[in-house]
């Protein structure tokens, strides 16, 4: 049976423990105010995210990229991951073509396990064999 009454000092700590978490990044925002400036922030952040890839990539790899997006959006993240990484380090040469994207597709591709070169998990058949000859 729970206690109708509050303790004080228990509310005061649930209090602080909320306003704590309210100023951490992974924490509820305090105020409808808080969570209006991360919301532009991160909108910020993607907005600078894509400009800097379009200045890395030609169109035909960006209009390629944005294909996969739509149909994997988790190999297209990892991709714009790759893209930046390399830019940061000054491992592109210049631009990124659509033939440098299809390497890197692969690349990803072979870091998942999957079965073949076709880009999925390997699927084996066993089939039973009804009418074998040792039955009849």
């Amino acid at each position: 049976r729970r206690a109708t009454i509050m303790d004080p000092n228990l509310e005061a700590i649930k209090q602080k423990r909320l306003a704590e978490l309210g100023g951490q990044p992974g924490g509820m925002p305090a105020s409808a105010e808080e969570q209006e400036q991360q919301n532009a922030k991160a909108e910020q952040q993607a907005e600078n995210r894509g400009m800097a890839l379009a200045s890395l990539m030609d169109p035909k790899a960006r209009e390629r990229l944005s294909r996969i997006a739509i149909v994997k959006p988790e190999k297209a993240q990892a991709l714009e991951n790759m893209i930046l990484q390399a830019a940061q380090r000054g491992q592109l040469g210049g631009k990124v073509t659509e033939d440098s994207l299809i390497k890197m597709l692969e690349q990803i591709n072979c870091g998942d396990g999957g079965g073949g070169g076709r880009g999925g998990p390997k699927i084996e058949m066993k089939r039973r064999n009804i009418m074998d000859d040792d039955d009849w």
